[in-house]
C-alpha cells in the first residue's frame, strides 16, 4: 500500500510539471509533452533538501541574489501535512518567465512586482503570482498556465487606498479564458468579478476591459460567440 502511494504521488508530480511548463502564450492553449526526472529519495529529510536547494537556485540563480527572500515567502505558505514537490533545477529555469513591474499597488509611489512560481506541496493544484512586496499576499490558482504578465492593476475601485487587481485565467484548454477581479481584503484575494475571455476576439486588450463605475463599483467587458455580441456585466463590492 505505501508503495502505490508513493508511486501515486510520482504520477501525479509528473502530471503537474507537464502542466506548469505548457501554454506558454496564453493565446495559444498547445499542450506540450515534456518529461522530467525529479531528484528525490522517498523521505522526508530528501525532499525538504531538495526544495531548499530549489529555492535557493530560484532566489539565486532566477531573482538575482534573493535566496532568504525566497525561502521565506514560499515556506510561508507550505503545509507539513501536505508533503513536499522537489523539481530539476533546469525545469524550473525553463518555465520561470522573470518578473512583470506592474506599478504602484498599495499607494506607497513604489512598483510592485509579480512573478509565478509552481506549487512545492500536494495540497494545491496551481500556480501561484507572488509579489515582491510581502505586504502583498501570493495570489493562489488552480491554473498551471500563469504567466507574470497575465495580471494586472485595475484601480482603487474601492477607494481603500490600494489598488484592485485582475488575472487573465487560464484552464489550459479551450477557447473560452476567463478575466477575474480581486480585492485585497484582510490580507487575502478575495474574488470580486469575473467574465468570459474568448481568445477567438483578442481586442480589445484584457486591461481595457475592466473600468470604475463609482466607489466599489466597476464593469468588465465580455466578448463571445461574435464581435458584435459584448455586454459590459457589472458588479460592485
Amino acid at each position: 500500500m505505501k508503495q502505490l502511494v508513493i508511486v501515486q504521488k510520482i504520477i501525479r508530480t509528473t502530471l503537474i510539471l507537464s502542466l506548469f511548463f505548457s501554454c506558454k502564450n496564453p493565446s495559444i492553449d498547445n499542450t506540450q509533452n515534456q518529461s522530467t526526472t525529479i531528484v528525490q529519495k522517498i523521505n522526508k529529510d530528501s525532499l525538504v533538501s531538495k526544495l531548499n536547494d530549489n529555492l535557493q537556485f530560484i532566489g539565486d540563480s532566477l531573482l538575482n541574489d534573493k535566496t532568504l527572500f525566497i525561502k521565506d515567502l514560499v515556506n510561508k505558505y507550505q503545509h507539513d501535512t501536505c508533503g513536499f514537490i522537489a523539481y530539476e533545477d533546469s525545469m524550473l529555469k525553463t518555465g520561470f518567465e522573470g518578473v512583470n513591474i506592474i506599478g504602484d499597488i498599495i499607494g506607497n509611489k513604489r512598483n510592485d512586482t509579480v512573478f509565478v512560481l509552481p506549487t512545492f506541496n500536494y495540497c494545491e493544484d496551481g500556480d501561484s503570482y507572488y509579489f515582491f512586496d510581502t505586504s502583498l499576499p501570493r495570489l493562489y490558482t488552480d491554473s498551471y498556465c500563469c504567466h507574470p504578465d497575465n495580471l494586472f492593476p485595475i484601480g482603487d475601485i474601492d477607494e481603500d487606498g490600494i489598488s484592485e487587481i485582475c488575472i487573465f485565467y487560464s484552464s489550459c484548454a479551450s477557447r473560452f479564458k476567463s478575466l477575474i477581479a480581486y480585492s485585497l481584503k484582510k490580507k487575502t484575494w478575495k474574488e470580486i468579478g469575473r467574465c468570459t475571455f474568448d481568445i477567438n476576439f483578442m481586442e480589445p486588450d484584457k486591461e481595457k476591459r475592466v473600468r470604475k463605475r463609482d466607489k466599489g463599483k466597476f464593469e468588465m467587458l465580455e466578448i463571445v460567440d461574435e464581435e458584435e455580441n459584448k455586454k459590459w456585466i457589472q458588479f460592485s463590492f
